[in-house]
């Protein structure tokens, strides 16, 4: 199968959008959370209309990456002015380990050149997210908890360190 190129993401691409945040969500939080949470916060997070919003705002980054059978992977980030936020950041479980997910941050942090800091939410239950993000040179800061439909989470706030390994701007890799 091809490399997934990664690219700005489109309201043409909602629909393949939704089908790997659905994919991921399911896989990814299945073990810790109640399906009926986890098909709450889809339904409810991940709309058209909220995934349209997230788009068209300037201050966002969403890009996707696809092969020949279609999205396989998406990043949003968030710019403010010293921190940039990866919001999200899947790929569809059978497309893992393959170095999309690296590729998507590659992208990100391209688009906000001269950043400060860059930060993340992991869910710290979610040992294939910590274990990608520490790979690529983040690390806990913090900690939090949220509550997803009743649902106690803990949060681990992640940083990329200056000059870590995933601390790169060009997306060839």
């Amino acid at each position: 199968m091809a490399e997934p190129r990664v690219r700005r993401a489109t309201e043409a691409d909602i629909p393949g959008i939704r089908a790997v945040l659905a994919a991921t969500w399911r896989d990814t939080y299945g073990a810790f959370l109640p399906l009926e949470a986890i098909e709450r916060a889809i339904a409810a997070w991940h709309t058209p209309r909220v995934l349209g919003a997230e788009l068209a705002r300037a201050s966002t980054f969403a890009a996707v990456a696809e092969d020949d059978a279609g999205i396989v992977g998406v990043v949003t980030a968030r710019g403010r002015p010293e921190v940039v936020d990866i919001a999200r950041l899947y790929v569809r479980p059978g497309a893992q380990r393959r170095g999309t997910g690296g590729r998507l941050l590659a992208a990100a942090l391209a688009a906000f050149p001269g950043r400060m800091r860059v930060r993340l939410e992991v869910e710290a239950q979610n040992a294939k997210g910590r274990a990608f993000y520490a790979k690529e040179g983040f690390v806990a800061v913090e900690e939090r908890s949220i509550e997803v439909s009743g649902t106690p989470l803990r949060l681990l706030v992640m940083e990329l360190e200056p000059g870590a390994a995933g601390d790169r701007q060009d997306t060839s890799r």
